[in-house]
């Protein structure tokens, strides 16, 4: 009987300390703003962005913009309260803090107040994506 206890004790042990520790999704900023952006840019490189919010489409398809084109029609906007820039290839840690300084440098200088880096994934969708970083 003591032989069995000692056996499901380990065994117990053992299991627990295998485990994987869960992070609580609520520790994951995801984005939920999409209805209030101004601006909704998925970057992909300097070359290839396209513009969701307005709408830039050629048909049904989405219109592949540089960055210069993506940072004129900015400044055409209207309304310049909250800028999105969902980063797609954003490849090392130094090049994503790069990318993120240039387009709020660019995005702040237009007169957006608030510029807004999301982690994107293979769909459209904006909301609920993680939040890399808040400005503002």
């Amino acid at each position: 009987m003591i032989r069995i206890l000692v056996s499901l004790s380990f065994a117990v042990l053992l299991f627990t300390s295998c485990a994987t520790r869960q992070y609580p999704m609520a520790a994951i900023r995801r984005f939920g703003e999409e209805d209030q952006a101004n601006l909704i840019i998925r970057y992909y490189s300097d070359d290839t962005s396209y513009v969701l919010k307005p709408a830039m489409a050629e048909g049904p398809f989405l219109t592949i913009l540089k960055k210069d084109q993506v940072l004129a029609l900015a400044k055409q906007q209207p309304n310049r309260q909250l800028a999105v820039v969902a980063l797609i290839h954003y490849g090392a840690e130094s090049q994503a803090d790069t990318v993120k300084h240039d387009w709020t440098s660019l995005l702040t200088e237009a007169g957006y107040r608030r510029v807004v880096f999301l982690r994107a994934s293979n769909s459209m969708k904006v909301n609920g994506l993680p939040v890399l970083a808040n400005g503002g």
